[in-house]
């Protein structure tokens, strides 16, 4: 059962989050209820993040009835993942064997609420209806509301029975009798709602005592929320300052320790708890060679691949990571396009670099004394196709390695920007193992040919890629024509 309750509070908490966005507060707009199957009412979700680990959840209904009302209150906190830390319902705790299904039912609710925040027109309409079904609650027994209802009752009894007493009158001529009837009928009814109205005169008294002293609990319990977030940043400003004059400290001749500490200092100056401050401390390389592995290793030092803009406005990146997303992080460009680049291999001279080579930072095991990244480990991270197409050419050389060549079909933009293409292709190198598909395959965009390799003629594990345009006169040629081939990230942001 605990495994239930605790991915019930992980779904809870992803829900919340994305309700919060940035912000510290969220309430969702009221919707429609039946409370007890009778009386209309509705039902909001109001959302607290406490700090980075903790959230305060309540689900509050409200009636002309009975007013508003507490439905459950939830405390969750993030230790390894998200947890009920307390749940309380019409502020009773709630046993730990009953957690799980109100949590479950908590999780229906917010189902119904995210159906109606995404429906529209006719759909809306009809989520509302269904929401009374779904969203209704049943409300413990109230004093004040059950001496409304009796009166609500009695009125409309009273009033169908005066009427059935005159008109019986009128029939059989009994005047006086009706009236001096209804006469003692309304002092009964003028006496039992002056005794009601008293009763309600004394709880509002009550909870408008009870107010005023949780107002003066929250005030202090804001001010002392404010003096330590003030010494938290003035803490936080001091460690800031001592990274930044260590690094100024440092002579020119130790660069990468002077870099790494510009680096930390900057995650210091966001950082948001006091761990996140005793972490980044921790951090500072005390030699030149640990810093050229910080530098290298670390996602935050380098300009990740997303930072540079494809060339063509739908094309993707050619290389991710495993379960994550196609957005560039996680690798750097370690020569980029070039029509000069001095051979890699150290034997002298230089020849046009019309491709970019791209390795992943998670793959890189150490950094020598020299500097030299030694780029040996796993994951090697995927090859995958930039935009939909078709195998046209794979193989293995001794040069390029284990490499796959894929044809795209034109698209208006890349005809404006070239005009007189016949069409366009990517070409991708050096990869770990030949791949298992098929010329004439098509293929996906975002789909994966392979992983990051060190095949061929290559300095470490990396991916080769290049952007070819087919084109009358073209440099280059192959089965299927003449080509150029262009810089696949010409701008960076």
């Amino acid at each position: 059962m605990a495994k239930g309750i605790h991915q019930n509070c992980v779904n809870i908490a992803k829900t919340a989050l994305n309700w919060l966005s940035t912000n510290s507060s969220y309430s969702t707009k009221p919707t429609r209820i039946t409370i007890d199957g009778v009386t209309p009412g509705t039902y909001m979700i109001s959302i607290v993040l406490i700090n980075n680990k903790e959230l305060f959840i309540q689900e509050i209904i409200s009636s002309s009835l009975r007013g508003q009302v507490v439905f459950r209150s939830w405390n969750i906190k993030k230790t390894s993942i998200w947890k009920i830390s307390s749940l309380e319902k019409y502020n009773i705790p709630v046993m730990y064997q009953d957690i799980k299904d109100e949590s479950e039912d908590f999780i229906e609710r917010i189902g119904v609420i995210l159906a109606i925040q995404a429906s529209k027109g006719a759909y809306f309409a009809e989520m509302l209806d269904q929401s009374d079904k779904v969203l209704n609650v049943l409300l413990p027994s109230d004093p004040i509301s059950d001496k409304g209802s009796l009166l609500n009752r009695l009125n409309l009894i009273l009033s169908r029975y005066t009427a059935i007493v005159v008109t019986s009158t009128v029939v059989t001529g009994v005047l006086i009798l009706s009236l001096i009837y209804v006469f003692n009928i309304d002092k009964f009814k003028r006496t039992m709602k002056s005794s009601i109205e008293e009763y309600s005169s004394q709880v509002d008294l009550k909870v408008n005592d009870f107010f005023t002293n949780t107002e003066d609990e929250i005030s202090i319990l804001v001010d002392d929320i404010t003096s330590n977030q003030k010494n938290f940043e003035f803490d936080r400003h001091n460690s800031y300052l001592n990274v930044i004059r260590m690094s100024e400290e440092l002579t020119r001749y130790l660069p990468a320790r002077k870099e790494s500490y510009k680096l930390i200092a900057g995650n210091i100056a966001s950082a948001a708890t006091y761990s996140e401050i005793i972490y980044e401390n921790s951090r500072l390389p005390t030699e030149e060679y640990q810093a050229r592995i910080f530098l290298a290793t670390n996602r935050e030092s380098v300009i990740p691949l997303t930072r540079w803009h494809p060339v063509f406005s739908d094309m993707l990146y050619p290389v991710k990571l495993s379960n994550e997303h196609n957005d560039g992080k996680g690798f750097r460009v370690t020569d980029g396009y070039m029509t000069e680049r001095e051979n890699p291999f150290g034997s002298g001279g230089s020849t046009p670099h019309f491709a970019v080579d791209i390795i992943n930072v998670s793959n890189i095991s150490y950094v020598d004394h020299a500097g030299e990244i030694i780029r040996e480990g796993n994951p090697p991270g995927n090859v995958v196709a930039v935009y939909p197409g078709t195998v046209i050419d794979k193989g293995t050389d001794d040069r390029y390695g284990n490499f796959i060549t894929l044809k795209h079909a034109l698209n208006e933009e890349i005809s404006a920007l070239y005009p007189g293409a016949t069409a366009w292709a990517t070409f991708y190198a050096h990869m770990e193992s030949e791949t298992l598909l098929k010329k004439n395959f098509y293929i996906n965009a975002n789909q994966t040919l392979g992983l990051i390799g060190n095949t061929g003629f290559s300095t470490g594990p990396h991916l080769h890629f290049e952007v070819r345009i087919y084109i009358k006169n073209g440099i280059y040629s192959d089965d299927i024509g003449r080509y150029n081939k262009i810089n696949p990230f010409p701008a960076k942001s």
